[in-house]
């Protein structure tokens, strides 16, 4: 081997160990650089953080006030009420959003509001000295009327009929009665038997169903006629504090009740149009707290989470003597099954539901609430 060839090997070798050494070094003894979004030695700027994910609430307060006889306006897709501490009319969106006047007349003495079903019109009713007056009012028209003396208990039959009990003072009757909703036109379809009545139009039918208020001490007599007269059908009877509300087809109708005379405690179940196949629902709430899906099987409903033991149901309640502290759930009526709609960690308490009603796709439940007055949503 020549000299020359020697001092080549030789370097070749000298350099490879120079490059495994290096590589050594480097592995052992270099700082990484710090990558992008990482926090270098020495450097007190702390790293962006990742945005924590935000939920939707499900229940919103969508008034900033308390509110009257709040409805949902098909023709619009807006809620409308009357302002509870000043008698004016506002609409807003769904949201809340959008608050507009509708009227901003001041209405002293204003106790409650009958819509029409479409909206459009109202029957306002008004404490005056120790009676009430009732007065009827077309947002179309702009025109209104003040009705007769000694009624008590209105509601709409449509949007151009309504019914009505009356009292005659000099004779003491009492009479279930039709006619256009500026008083016109009257008709009277039965005699009363009681001071204080409840009244719902059976959807679908001819005929309007009617029964003494409830009352814990007194049996209820849920009573049917037609709107041309005739004699009374009985529906149900032997039942105290009873309540009602009908489905939208007509076929089903809730029933609420106390669990004995003068009781504590209240059960929901449901019967078919004739009063038969009363089924309990295993339910302890009002019907006032409950409304019907257009599936006409399902019911939503606000659940008390207690009734005071000492309480004589319904009539406390509805004297304003104690408030409830309402979950939110549904029932298949068909099936029993019951299924909460919002969890028991998002509600905080303080929630009175009544006058519940449902978007048009059933994508929202509102209801006002009896301890602050204001309108809420719950996304469903």
């Amino acid at each position: 081997m020549t000299l020359s060839k020697k001092i080549f090997i030789i370097s070749a070798i000298l350099f490879a160990v120079m490059l495994i050494f290096l590589g050594v070094y480097n592995l052992s003894f270099k700082t990484t650089a710090p990558a992008p979004n990482e926090q270098a030695a020495g450097n007190n700027v702390a790293a962006p953080a990742t945005p924590p994910a935000i939920e939707t609430a499900k229940l919103t307060p969508i008034s900033d006030e308390a509110v009257l006889s709040p409805i949902l306006d098909l023709a619009t897709s807006k809620i409308k009420y009357y302002s509870k501490l000043t008698g004016k009319v506002y609409s807003i969106d769904l949201d809340g959003t959008n608050k507009k006047t509708v009227s901003d007349k001041n209405l002293p003495g204003l106790v409650d509001v009958i819509w029409s079903p479409d909206g459009s019109k109202v029957i306002t009713k008004f404490t005056q000295g120790a009676g009430n007056k009732f007065f009827y009012y077309d947002y179309a028209t702009n025109v209104g009327v003040q009705l007769k003396d000694n009624l008590d208990t209105i509601v709409w039959q449509s949007n151009s009929k309504i019914f009505y009990k009356y009292y005659e003072p000099q004779s003491g009757e009492r009479t279930l009665n039709i006619a256009d909703p500026n008083g016109s036109n009257w008709v009277k379809i039965t005699n009363l038997n009681y001071r204080f009545v409840s009244i719902a139009p059976i959807p679908h039918t001819g005929l309007v169903s009617f029964w003494n208020s409830p009352d814990a001490s007194a049996e209820t007599d849920f009573e049917s006629s037609s709107v041309l007269g005739g004699e009374n059908t009985p529906i149900l009877k032997g039942y105290f504090g009873a309540d009602y509300l009908w489905n939208a087809s007509g076929n089903a109708v809730l029933v609420g009740h106390t669990d004995q005379k003068n009781g504590s405690q209240t059960q929901l179940a449901i019967m078919n149009e004739h009063g038969g196949e009363l089924k309990n629902l295993g339910v302890s709430t009002f019907v006032s707290k409950s409304v019907w899906s257009k599936d006409n099987k399902t019911v939503y409903f606000a659940l008390p989470g207690s009734l005071p033991s000492n309480a004589t149901i319904p009539n406390d309640y509805l004297a304003n003597k104690f408030n409830t502290d309402d979950s939110f759930w549904k029932i298949n009526t068909i099936t029993g099954e019951k299924t909460r709609i919002i969890d028991a960690t998002k509600l905080s308490g303080g929630l009175d539901a009544m006058g519940l009603f449902l978007n048009a796709d059933e994508s929202m439940l509102f209801f006002a609430n009896k301890v602050d007055g204001k309108l809420y949503r719950i996304s469903l």
